[in-house]
């Protein structure tokens, strides 16, 4: 008789037979639901984690502190500073955070801490040294030169300390201190002038009726497009003769023939130029002998070697 499942067309499985082989059981399975268990790991065997650079048990650069998986290496460096393993060097990677301003080592300011000089007398070199824990020296004529009536017999010229800076003021009666013309100068009107032996006022011309008609309204074509203020030129009056001088350009070299002819304490050829700049006259020293004074007005800095007129007199001055 036939199979009853053969008569219906089925064909009943075979049962399986065992081939001998291992059961495999995958690390991530029970070995019977075959599905993934969550939270298991295989087995595997210990490895020792770098422990260098680490903060807090977290592994971190030692370049920069980032913080990273392995130490890093040639093959692996740091992400963040590239660092590959070598000795940290001194560079912007472990520099460690941006200083604070209270942090940062002073900076020396160049300059003088005290007030301190000498003035060398032309007329035969004697020195007179001026130390002070003051900031301010004045000097008169019983410092200067007694019995010179030229220096003013209170105060005359006082010294101070600026910003680690030395300034030279004026406050006598007759305004007769003089700085030497370093270089190029601005000259304002009514100032006084020592070329050579010779002491001039500087008076700019016309400077009132000048300024007068800068303010009036022009006609059409009525414009002058010549600097500024130079047409009107300047006087150079002679305190001892009262012989006044008149310029009208607005660069003039003075020497011996257009000032004082034989003048010999006047350069021949170049003494000093005038020049018109910006709206404002300047003088520039081209002496050979640097006999070319502006007088003191107002506080001014003094740089070395610099000469200094005070009364009659003639000085160095000189840092000690």
């Amino acid at each position: 008789m036939k199979n009853i499942f053969s008569f219906l067309g089925f064909k009943p499985k075979k049962p399986k037979t065992s081939t001998g082989r291992p059961e495999i059981r995958l690390p991530f399975s029970d070995g019977k639901s075959k599905k993934t268990m969550a939270g298991l790991q295989p087995e595997r065997p210990a490895v020792n984690r770098p422990t260098q650079g680490a903060v807090g048990g977290i592994l971190n650069c030692p370049q920069c502190q980032y913080p990273l998986r392995v130490e890093p290496s040639r093959s692996s460096p740091c992400p963040n500073c590239g660092f590959s393993g070598s000795k940290p060097e001194n560079t912007v990677f472990n520099a460690g955070k941006t200083m604070a301003v209270s942090g940062l080592e002073e900076i020396e300011v160049q300059g003088l801490n005290e007030l301190r000089f000498k003035l060398i007398d032309e007329s035969n070199k004697s020195e007179l040294k001026i130390q002070s824990e003051d900031p301010e020296v004045m000097l008169n004529r019983d410092y200067l030169d007694p019995g010179n009536m030229s220096i003013s017999g209170e105060q005359h010229v006082i010294f101070k300390l600026k910003n680690r800076r030395i300034l030279i003021q004026d406050v006598s009666s007759n305004g007769s201190t003089f700085i030497q013309v370093k270089e190029a100068t601005p000259l304002v009107s009514g100032i006084r002038l020592v070329l050579g032996n010779k002491v001039c006022l500087f008076t700019i011309r016309n400077k009132e009726q000048k300024a007068a008609s800068e303010n009036t309204t022009k006609k059409m074509g009525g414009f002058d497009f010549k600097q500024q203020g130079a047409d009107a030129g300047f006087e150079l009056k002679d305190d001892k003769s009262g012989r006044t001088i008149s310029f009208s350009e607005s660069h003039v070299v003075v020497n011996r023939v257009n000032l004082d002819t034989g003048n010999n304490t006047i350069s021949g050829s170049r003494h000093a130029e005038f020049t018109f700049e910006n709206g404002n006259w300047f003088i520039h020293d081209l002496s050979s002998t640097g006999a070319t004074f502006f007088q003191l007005t107002a506080e001014s800095p003094l740089a070395d070697n610099t000469k200094i007129i005070i009364g009659n007199k003639v000085y160095t001055f000189m840092y000690d």
